[in-house]
């Protein structure tokens, strides 16, 4: 039985891998449109939060949201979207001691998602956006090394900046910048 097990898990981590691979050459693939409509921003980041909150109760994390400036209008994929958003929000909750928070906050165009985990080594910082690159491969070993990637590809076909601030010890945190982006309306 232990066999079998361990051979389906590693079936559907492939499976992922080969998903998570043809969707970065997809994103990468200048020739394939994304479908972009007007979304409000707040909404969008209400729904991540609020999927992420199911995976951080396993862990008893606390995610702390500020939204209060997210009502702005921006053109958008909003699947893919969320799905970067999910992916950051995925990686603060896994990497994230248990009874710890997640910081989620929006002001000056920027979305800042911030967390209590062990931080990212000054050596690491420079790579974790390539494809494959994990930093801490012992705490992710059900990742395909693909996740950050797809979220920096999803970014950038937006406008997006994605950036991350971290220190070894001190959380890391992920700033994505919407203000290069594509604005459609002031704050109501």
């Amino acid at each position: 039985a232990f066999y079998h097990q361990s051979m389906l898990s590693e079936a559907i981590y492939l499976e992922r891998l080969v998903q998570d691979l043809l969707e970065l050459s997809r994103l990468q693939n200048m020739d394939f449109a994304i479908e972009k409509q007007e979304i409000y921003l707040k909404d969008l980041f209400t729904d991540a939060i609020r999927s992420a909150g199911q995976l951080a109760s396993g862990k008893n994390i606390g995610i702390r949201a500020d939204l209060e400036n997210a009502g702005i209008g921006f053109l958008g994929d909003y699947g893919r979207l969320r799905q970067m958003l999910m992916v950051v929000l995925g990686n603060a909750i896994k990497f994230s001691p248990e009874n710890s928070e997640v910081e989620v906050t929006f002001a000056g165009r920027r979305l800042t998602v911030r967390d209590q985990g062990p931080g990212i080594a000054s050596e690491d910082l420079p790579w974790i956006f390539d494809r494959f690159y994990k930093s801490r491969p012992e705490e992710n070993k059900s990742g395909t090394g693909l996740g950050l990637a797809i979220a920096k590809e999803i970014a950038r076909r937006h406008g997006i900046g994605l950036s991350v601030n971290s220190a070894e010890g001190q959380g890391a945190a992920f700033v994505f910048d919407f203000g290069g982006g594509e604005k459609l309306s002031d704050p109501k």
